[in-house]
């Protein structure tokens, strides 16, 4: 059974659930979709789900994602519905482990995926989608700072509701270095379905509004704190970038491009974010600080998909594996750490009171964890075999 169809459910049982107190032998009653301090009586209709000796988890809460940019364009100028490529990345979400994602949707002088229109469809879709969706899906609003004509519609969108978390991105300077090399240039031009003269006049476009870039940026900021979001810079390149965005209202630091950044970010109290997949391949592929190093450290708190939903997952098992943190520790890098730094404080833990977002992990095979089950708000919402009911029966009443 390959489904997220809802499924309500008495509670979770099993010998391996990870609670605040570490993994132990637990029964975790629901009610409400929430986890229940056992004072309410078990419904006698709904089922328990028997983990047995699998690894019952907290379900991944993943603050930066942009792997469903793959789903809408898997190539150059070929585009796909948003409902379709959403309903994918839903399942997909789920095989993974993520119960919440933060979809990193870019608004940028680029123009094209990265352009207005395209997340004008991605907010409608959300909205449009919501009802059939088994994870929970948020924006995570990836700003490019030089778009300064786009800070009013941000602005509106954010005071909508249509944003949960926002990011100051400045891709800007890369972009300007390869002016000049077309064949490198002409790959986002593709992605902003133009031609490269184009291309090349939007860059220096954004270029030219740099003197203006400070003041959009403290309107911005000021917005999104007014709305309540928490708000991130992405890719400090040294210290100094770092302070000045914590000075902005930033608390979050998303992928440092070096230690230095790294440490200050820690010493201001912000939270750090680098990607999962850094851990998984055993290095980034930008030439950025080893995001394992950074966890051993204690300069990392949050490992997100950034490009690629498993990571999560496999990251942190990569860690416990080797030695790096317990899992417990290692388990809140992608659960209780994102969601603190997000705003939202009813998840991340299979605690009394939190939301019952819980993920069942086969752990048999190492290096290769396995989603069998993935539990949201209560219900299961995705399976990949039978559990059997005799016990689940038996415990409901």
């Amino acid at each position: 059974m390959n489904s997220h169809a809802p499924s309500p459910l008495a509670g979770v049982t099993g010998q391996r659930i990870l609670t605040p107190r570490g993994v132990e032998q637990a029964s975790l009653r629901f009610h409400g979709g929430l986890i229940d301090d056992g004072a309410a009586a078990t419904a006698r209709n709904m089922p328990w789900f028997d983990a047995g000796d699998l690894l019952v988890l907290p379900g991944i809460v993943d603050l930066h994602g942009d792997a469903f940019e793959r789903a809408i364009m898997p190539r150059p100028s070929v585009t796909f519905p948003y409902d379709s490529a959403l309903f994918d990345v839903d399942r997909q979400l789920l095989a993974n482990g993520i119960t919440t994602e933060f979809h990193g949707v870019t608004l940028s002088w680029e123009g094209g995926l990265r352009g207005e229109a395209y997340a004008e469809r991605m907010f409608d879709a959300l909205e449009r989608m919501q009802h059939m969706m088994g994870a929970r899906h948020y924006v995570h609003l990836r700003f490019e700072t030089h778009h300064v004509g786009g800070v009013e519609l941000a602005q509106q969108w954010i005071r909508d509701g249509r944003v949960r978390f926002l990011a100051l991105n400045d891709h800007l300077p890369s972009m300007a270095r390869r002016l000049g090399d077309d064949r490198k240039l002409m790959q986002y031009a593709n992605r902003a379905e133009c031609d490269l003269d184009t291309f090349q006049e939007r860059i220096r476009a954004a270029m030219s509004a740099a003197d203006a870039v400070a003041d959009a940026m403290r309107d911005l900021t000021a917005c999104a704190q007014l709305a309540g979001l928490k708000v991130a810079s992405h890719d400090d390149p040294d210290a100094a970038t770092r302070r000045y965005y914590h000075q902005l209202g930033c608390g979050v630091a998303e992928f440092p491009l070096t230690r230095e950044a790294a440490g200050v970010a820690r010493d201001l109290g912000n939270s750090v974010v680098f990607g999962a997949p850094n851990v998984v391949r055993g290095g980034s592929h930008t030439g950025a600080p080893s995001a394992t190093e950074m966890v051993r450290s204690g300069l990392c708190d949050i490992l997100t998909s950034d490009y690629y939903y498993p990571a999560p997952l496999a990251a942190v098992m990569r860690l416990v594996q080797d030695g790096v943190l317990p899992l417990a520790q290692a388990w809140n890098l992608v659960s209780m750490n994102p969601a603190r730094a997000a705003g939202l404080k009813d998840r991340g833990a299979l605690a009394p009171g939190l939301i019952a977002d819980a993920i069942v992990v086969d752990d048999q095979i190492a290096g290769l964890p396995r989603v069998v089950a993935a539990i949201v708000g209560g219900e299961l919402r995705y399976a990949t075999r039978a559990f059997g009911d005799d016990n689940n029966q038996r415990m409901a009443a």
